[in-house]
Order: C-alpha cells, then structure tokens, then sequence
C-alpha cells in the first residue's frame, strides 16, 4: 500500500502547488496533510488491532458487537479530530480528507487491474 500512499501524497502536493501558484497557498494545506497522513496510517492501524482482536472473542455476538463499537469508535474520533482542526483554522479540507482515501483506493485499483472479481478477493 506504501507506492498508492505516496502516489496519492504526491499528487496532492502537485494539486497544492498548481492552486497555489494561481490562488496562493497557506501552512494550513500542509499541516491538512499531515493530520490526514497521521489519521489514514492511525485509522489503518487501529483497523488491523481490532480485527485481530475481534477473532479472539468467545462468542460471535461478542465479536460482531466489538468490531461494531470499534468501527463507529474510529470514525467518531476521525470525525472529532478534522473537526477540531477545521474550527481552529489550522487545517484545510482538501489536504486533510485526500490521505484518508488512500486503502479504498489501494484495493480498488489492485483488484481492478489484476482483473479479479469480488468473490476472488479472499484469494
């Protein structure tokens, strides 16, 4: 996944200097970067312990319900963190957001050009 994360920073900080050279460009574009690079490897993180904690659950209903409170958990705290950097003005959105894409992307795109179909993704 580390070339699609760079590609995606790469091309964002292409996006940053094209629209600064036109439109001007602040710190608050890079420290957007930042945060949503630390977000997206923390969010991929947390996603990998709690998978690998949700499989040791005694019961399946124990692990549905772990995995459930551990998903919206994550996004509630992503949700607070670009919020709280949104209204202190230290952030910007563009910048912040286009890091957190990076997984879906990776997948989607490894998949799409291997040519392999949703029921091969196990293999």
């Amino acid at each position: 996944m580390l070339p699609m994360f760079l590609i995606v920073n790469g091309l964002v900080l292409i996006g940053l200097a094209v629209y600064g050279a036109f439109e001007g460009i602040t710190w608050r574009a890079f420290t957007g970067l930042l945060l949503g690079n630390i977000l997206c490897i923390s969010n991929f993180l947390l996603l990998g312990a709690a998978v690998n904690k949700t499989v040791t659950k005694i019961t399946e209903k124990q692990g549905k319900f772990y995995a459930t409170v551990n998903y919206g958990g994550r996004y509630i705290g992503l949700f607070l963190c670009l919020a709280a950097g949104l209204y202190f003005k230290v952030i910007d959105i563009i910048p912040a957001f286009a890091p957190l894409f990076v997984p879906k992307l990776h997948y989607t795109v490894k998949y799409v050009f291997t040519g392999k179909k949703y029921g091969d993704l196990n293999n």
